[in-house]
């Protein structure tokens, strides 16, 4: 199997936790995204369509419709404000990606590059 490697991301933000906890829920499903899990200092957020991706080929789908996760971590800074860590990663973990990993990873890097726009 060769896998893409994953888009990480990192900044620091002068909001508080749940004040940036609020915007990303909030700009998440925006973005196309279905929360998976969200606890006080983590969001784990799911883009695109696994089944569509298999069904139709990786080669045909758009980069926006290829299956992945971002995670994203908040602390407390120590200005006050909050740290946000962004890891975005391909969920399709089975088969070959030959000839489509640079496009898994343009997506992957399209996604948290976006994602840490909308937090600015």
């Amino acid at each position: 199997m060769s896998g893409a490697n994953p888009a990480k991301r990192e900044m620091t933000v002068t909001k508080t936790v749940p004040e940036v906890r609020e915007s990303i829920i909030k700009i998440l499903p925006v973005l196309g995204g279905r929360i998976a899990q969200a606890d006080g200092r983590s969001i784990q957020c799911d883009f695109g369509s696994l089944l569509k991706s298999r069904l139709l080929g990786e080669f045909w789908v758009s980069a926006s419709t290829l299956p992945k996760r971002a995670t994203i971590g908040l602390q407390d800074a120590e200005n006050g404000g909050t740290k946000i860590t962004v890891d975005v990663r391909d969920t399709h973990k089975y088969g070959l990606k030959l000839g489509f990993v640079k496009k898994y990873e343009k997506a992957l890097e399209e996604l948290a590059d976006t994602i840490m726009t909308l937090l600015k």
